[in-house]
């Protein structure tokens, strides 16, 4: 019985409920005038077949992935990238068209000082960096800046996050004629000639030398590693060098009451202690200096002005001294600005320097 109830239904006969059901012929037939009405048929691809999509997928994906450069992007170089990760010392950047990730110091995201890095950049901002010189010990790690770089623009500002370009912004002193570092002395040749003709004998040198020099350079028994130049002088202005661990800010250092400060974990000598591990017993100085600067008034005559400016000097350290994140050459003197900041060797202590005047 049950087997006549289908052969009725497959010949399009009636069901249970007396309801005649439409033969299968005629509904593929049906179906078959829809797809030709309005619907496109499925076939073959018109990409030549063969392939499926997943296929296509995954060599589209490998495509993606092989631009993507392994290596490290060159030096001094700018890119765009997206902060992937925050973290208390800094940002991770994912770098445009580089598979490696760099990380943006808190002291390189921006020229002035930084309390915590949600203050400059959250995860998913687009920022522009400049690839920082590799460290010998870790030629591995990636190191950015982006107070370096224009953000607006993308231009290169340089001097260790626009230093000259931001004492231009600030509208102070005329800056495009000065000279950076100690300068050779200039020289009339012919009063030097002259002087050379009518001399007859060099004089006599009684300055000390030797193991005497060293003995008058010592301070508590123990021998400075420099001496004070001939133009250091005890500034005018109100300094002072605030002290940060983290947010925690430590009792800041008063530094105009005398012409020059050594920094270092030798206490007997140290005007302002390092006590941290990786900084050496004499590790820098900070010097005020006198320096000369030329200005041509409005009458078209030209002026000397003297003003006694902050330098520091790293004493051949074991770790090294950072200004704004940039390690500095050992025995040269650099010039500080207002808001510049110190680290040194691997403290984490943060060293800001303002002047109480401005």
């Amino acid at each position: 019985m049950c087997r006549d109830k289908r052969a009725t239904h497959s010949r399009g006969g009636r069901d249970d409920a007396g309801r005649r059901s439409p033969p299968r012929e005629r509904r593929r037939s049906r179906s078959r005038e829809r797809d030709y009405s309005g619907r496109r048929e499925r076939g073959p691809r018109e990409d030549g077949g063969g392939g499926s999509r997943r296929s296509v997928d995954e060599g589209t994906r490998s495509d993606r992935v092989a631009v993507l450069v392994d290596s490290l992007p060159p030096p001094s170089s700018i890119h765009e990238g997206v902060v992937v990760s925050i973290k208390p010392f800094g940002a991770f950047v994912q770098v445009d068209g580089y598979k490696r990730q760099g990380l943006v110091h808190i002291s390189q995201l921006a020229a002035q000082h930084v309390e915590a890095v949600e203050d400059v950049v959250r995860q998913g901002d687009r920022v522009k960096v400049k690839v920082m010189p590799g460290d010998r010990d870790a030629p591995e790690k990636l190191s950015l800046s982006m107070k370096q770089v224009d953000q607006a623009s993308g231009t290169d500002l340089g001097d260790g996050g626009g230093r000259l370009a931001r004492r231009q912004r600030e509208g102070g002193e005329d800056v495009s004629s000065m000279t950076w570092g100690l300068q050779p002395l200039e020289h009339d040749e012919t009063a030097e000639k002259h002087s050379i003709a009518t001399a007859v004998k060099d004089k006599a040198n009684f300055e000390v030398t030797g193991k005497l020099a060293e003995a008058t350079n010592k301070v508590n028994g123990v021998t400075l590693k420099w001496s004070e130049p001939h133009d250091a002088m005890k500034p005018s202005k109100h300094w002072r060098l605030y002290v940060f661990k983290g947010k925690e800010q430590i009792e800041p250092f008063h530094i105009h009451r005398q012409s020059a400060y050594l920094l270092g974990r030798e206490r007997r000598v140290a005007d302002i202690p390092l006590d941290h591990p990786s900084c050496s017993t004499q590790h820098a100085v900070l010097q005020f200096r006198l320096t000369q600067k030329k200005e041509r008034g409005e009458d078209g005559e030209t002026r000397v002005t003297k003003l006694v400016r902050p330098y520091l000097m790293d004493l051949g350290s074991t770790n090294g001294s950072f200004i704004n994140g940039e390690q500095q050459q050992p025995e040269r003197y650099v010039e500080l600005l207002h808001q510049d900041v110190l680290r040194f060797g691997y403290s984490s202590r943060e060293y800001v320097l303002l002047n109480a005047d401005e």
